[in-house]
């Protein structure tokens, strides 16, 4: 898998990444389950709000997001360390990584913006 000339703990740190890929995706999905079904699809809280309706539309919207990003990932070779990389799943998968969590990045930002704002409170009353 790897050239006799690659650093020592290299395998050992793509398997401890794996791993922690694995935990992170199987603790994700039991989080999910747990909390759809403890809580139903269209459950609301005291005050109203449809917590079932938000974590479904937020879930979709990730996902278009995913869709949409993986779409608009280049395709041209990459070259890193002297290898030339082309495979076009792999280099769009990447991109789509990038500009989804840059996405949700700005997103978070401008969500903490429009709360800090007060603009929330002024629409309201």
């Amino acid at each position: 898998m790897l050239s006799p000339s690659s650093p020592v703990f290299v395998e050992l740190l793509l398997w401890l990444l794996y791993g922690l890929l694995t935990v992170a995706v199987v603790l994700t999905l039991w989080s999910a389950l747990r909390s759809i079904r403890l809580q139903g699809r269209g459950a609301v809280v005291s005050n109203g709000i449809p917590v079932g309706r938000i974590a479904w539309g937020v879930a979709a919207m990730v996902l278009v997001l995913l869709i949409v990003t993986y779409f608009l990932g280049s395709t041209a070779p990459l070259a890193v360390n002297g290898n030339i990389f082309s495979d076009a799943f792999w280099l769009r998968a990447s991109d789509m990584f990038i500009y989804t969590s840059l996405l949700l990045i700005a997103i978070a930002v401008l969500g903490v913006l429009f709360g800090v704002s007060g603009l929330s409170r002024r629409i309201n009353s």
